[in-house]
């Protein structure tokens, strides 16, 4: 992976230009010939893009005063992409497909109305246990938020997967699992679909989602081994 280095001219890269695309890994810029193969997407891939062709869809619909609402929302949010120095922010349409997504994944898809965007507590998850059922692994975990007046507001998305121990996680796998409430305070559920048991790799990547309003997370990872009982 070459590392790209800083210059009197450009000091980042991020995005395709020409034959070269460039990304960010542990904040550190690398670039990569880029990549021109056609792939037609997995189901859940087609549907996803479906709920983004719905979202742009509605943003037409939407009157300019509304508009200028979520930009002025937008205007303190950064981006999910560097620079990550305060210099930069998202817009009024990022925002707003940002909940539209959001509230698509909780099951609620609608067009959200425009409200200010609060600061996300902390937040941590931890793998307690895992155990197999009906198909699935179910993942029990403990969710930790510092901060917030009302955890029951959030939501946590997973997305997940399972592989042999030791083995890398190849994020083009890794599969959408929304948590479940389990009654006991703090702790929370991810049904995996998956055939496993014994010890296997689990590569985790997880994040909030406001039920109030959609907003999201920047996403975290966790990477460990699980007995799957």
């Amino acid at each position: 992976m070459p590392v790209y280095h800083p210059n009197t001219r450009f000091s980042d890269c991020w995005g395709s230009a020409g034959d070269v695309t460039f990304y960010h890994r542990d904040g550190v810029c690398y670039w990569r010939s880029r990549d021109r193969h056609s792939f037609c997407g997995t189901s859940a891939q087609m549907k996803a893009l479906e709920v983004h062709r719905r979202a742009l869809d509605c943003w037409k619909t939407i009157p300019d005063g509304i508009k200028e609402k979520w930009n002025g929302f937008a205007s303190v949010v950064e981006p999910h992409k560097p620079p990550f120095d305060g210099s930069s922010h998202i817009t009024g349409h990022n925002l707003f497909v940002s909940a539209y997504h959001g509230f698509a994944i909780l099951g609620n898809e609608h067009i959200p109305e425009p409200v200010p965007f609060v600061k996300f507590p902390l937040f941590d998850v931890k793998v307690i246990d895992a155990r197999r059922a009906n198909g699935c692994v179910v993942l029990r975990c403990r969710l930790w938020l510092s901060g917030a007046d009302d955890c029951s507001r959030y939501r946590v998305l997973g997305k997940v997967l399972l592989t042999n121990p030791g083995s890398g996680c190849k994020t083009s796998m890794l599969r959408n699992c929304l948590s479940l409430p389990t009654g006991e305070p703090g702790v929370i559920e991810f049904n995996i679909p998956s055939d496993r048991s014994g010890e296997c790799q689990l590569h985790l990547r997880y994040l909030l989602i406001d039920s109030t309003s959609g907003y999201r997370t920047c996403h975290r990872k966790l990477s460990r081994l699980i007995e799957i009982l």
